[in-house]
């Protein structure tokens, strides 16, 4: 064999190997990127349920004000503690108040029968349809929470 020949040999094992280490380059590169973004995902999804958590307990904390005064003989403000409470409730869901959900809110059938009710005082029907917006809400959370709807 001659230097020529040699030479050359040396130089395509040089040139396979540099392909061959941009293939592994481009391996691990797209490994690191695939890596950062399930970190990313993961960091996103502990984000939301704190948030979620800091909310739902923000909530139960000024449901459970509203529960614990009891009323009041003024007609006006107890309607409006009622209203507070039931809208609490409503954000709050089944998961967390379920037999204050089931007296007051009840399912999603039951929400869209009263919705429909012509009946119904438009301002009453709207209140529905804001309650089955919520449950809507709440279920995409849940769903990017990996909980289900």
């Amino acid at each position: 064999m001659t230097t020529e020949e040699l030479n050359l040999w040396i130089q395509t094992l040089v040139a396979v190997a540099a392909v061959g280490a941009a293939v592994i380059a481009l391996v691990v590169s797209a490994k690191d990127r695939e890596n950062a973004r399930q970190i990313a995902a993961d960091d996103r999804r502990a984000s939301l349920t704190h948030a979620k958590l800091m909310f739902d307990l923000e909530v139960l904390a000024r449901l459970l004000e509203n529960l614990n005064r009891g009323g009041s003989t003024n007609t006006e403000e107890s309607k409006r503690m009622g209203a507070e409470a039931l809208t609490l409730i409503g954000l709050l869901g089944p998961d967390l108040v379920p037999a204050q959900w089931e007296k007051r809110v009840g399912s999603d059938e039951k929400l869209q029968s009263m919705a429909a009710d012509d009946a119904r005082p438009e301002w009453n029907r709207n209140a529905i349809e804001a309650q089955l917006a919520v449950n809507t809400i709440t279920a995409r959370i849940n769903a990017e929470l990996g909980k289900g709807s």
